[in-house]
């Protein structure tokens, strides 16, 4: 039986992550719209072509 506690625990967890990814989808967004959505976010410079087309995620280079 799971208790009250974990259940909000979980809950909370859960809330957590998913304000965590609607961050993620803001700042893409505010990339996107600045035209900075290819570039590394923190130096500013292009992502590498090669690595941004095996990893179409990529927000820094390697």
């Amino acid at each position: 039986m799971v208790d009250a506690t974990e259940s909000t625990s979980s809950f909370s967890d859960l809330i957590d992550a998913i304000e965590s990814d609607l961050n993620d989808v803001d700042a893409a967004m505010e990339r996107l719209e600045t035209s900075r959505y290819f570039n590394d976010e923190v130096t500013g410079a292009p992502l590498q072509t090669q690595f941004l087309v095996s990893n179409p995620l990529a927000r820094r280079n390697p």
